[in-house]
């Protein structure tokens, strides 16, 4: 086949997230089958327009915004081209390719709702929570990673939605040595529905009941100087290290007793994959998408959407009981090993190929 993907961000894009880790894991491995497979993305400054990474041909065309002009004008050029057409609605809006083109999906990862207002201005809000309800119904296939946001699609009008999991890189997110001493770890962007200000008044009531571990907090974003003078004023011990490269990011999820997750919605929580995967269990607020990652009491603890005495209480309680804490993290370890890239890429090839 050939294989059309639209989606704001490539790999190499210094916002790319867990939309874009989904994405490529995927279609690197379509073209190791055989498959001629193309990303259109925008291009940020200093990337060239076009690059092949990974056996996948990556076309860059205008900004976050006029992505959505570049990518219907492209599609109705090139639709022809391609044997499907699948546009990545990462961002609420969708990139319209069923107008264009007659054999198309999309891959929906979550519904924000309500989140938007958090997020974007009021209009941009407003709009987008319109495009969230109409888009469902856009798309004869959509695909997704979680039983969460499939009921949510459903609910909206959704007329056929597959679920195409995240997964896991198992030769690099594996067990290593812990922290001789208790280590929590938040690995995330630095946004408004990550809630990064959360993390830190949980790490300093964990602090007060465990005054010998340590917290680390892992990404960039526009929150995070913000959440770095919060931390100055109420949590001077917990350590910033902004983005940091795979290897390091591993290093760190093996080394840590548990992690903590303080989303307001995820599409399905692939960092707490990757944690579990390390043999780490996370303490998360019990939201759409993380809830799928996560199951209660088996392999890590969920807790009331940000209830920082809850999530706190839960983190001291996980560090401080070496027998609950061994159980959860080698539940969460077998339970991250279900999830594998070469099985998603065969459920997305047979959906494709099905059109």
């Amino acid at each position: 086949m050939k294989i059309l993907f639209i989606n704001h961000r490539d790999p190499r894009h210094p916002l790319a997230g867990g939309a874009e880790e989904y994405l490529f894991q995927i279609a690197k491995r379509l073209a190791e089958r055989g498959h001629e497979v193309t990303v259109l993305a925008e291009r940020p400054p200093g990337a060239p327009p076009q690059e092949d990474i990974d056996g996948v041909a990556v076309i860059r065309r205008g900004g976050f915004a006029t992505l959505h002009i570049y990518a219907p004008l492209y599609v109705r050029r090139h639709g022809r081209d391609h044997d499907v057409v699948v546009d990545n609605v990462a961002h609420v809006f969708p990139f319209m390719s069923p107008l264009f083109a007659r054999k198309t999906a999309a891959i929906i990862h979550h519904i924000n709702g309500p989140v938007l207002l958090k997020t974007t201005p009021l209009p941009t809000a407003l709009a987008g929570m319109t495009a969230e309800g109409t888009t469902p119904r856009l798309y004869r296939t959509i695909i997704t990673v979680s039983p969460s946001t499939r009921n949510m699609l459903m609910r909206l009008g959704a007329r056929q939605v597959h679920i195409v999991p995240n997964a896991v890189d198992h030769k690099t997110y594996k067990p290593g040595p812990k922290s001789p001493t208790p280590l929590v770890v938040w690995i995330n962007r630095f946004v408004p529905y990550k809630n990064p200000q959360d993390a830190v008044k949980i790490f300093a009531q964990v602090k007060k009941e465990v005054p010998e571990a340590h917290f680390v907090m892992v990404g960039g974003g526009p929150l995070l100087e913000k959440t770095k003078k919060l931390a100055a004023q109420t949590a001077p011990f917990i350590k910033f290290t902004g983005r940091t490269p795979t290897h390091t990011k591993v290093k760190l999820l093996q080394q840590a007793w548990a992690c903590l997750y303080t989303s307001d919605v995820e599409g399905f929580g692939l960092g707490i994959l990757e944690a579990a995967a390390c043999q780490t269990t996370c303490v998360a607020y019990d939201v759409p998408g993380v809830r799928d990652a996560v199951i209660h009491r088996k392999t890590g603890l969920l807790v009331p959407h940000r209830d920082i005495k809850a999530a706190a209480a839960a983190l001291a309680y996980i560090l401080k009981n070496d027998q609950l804490r061994k159980n959860l993290a080698e539940a969460a370890h077998q339970h991250a090993n279900q999830f594998d890239w070469d099985k998603s890429t065969e459920k997305m090839e047979k959906i494709l190929s099905s059109l």
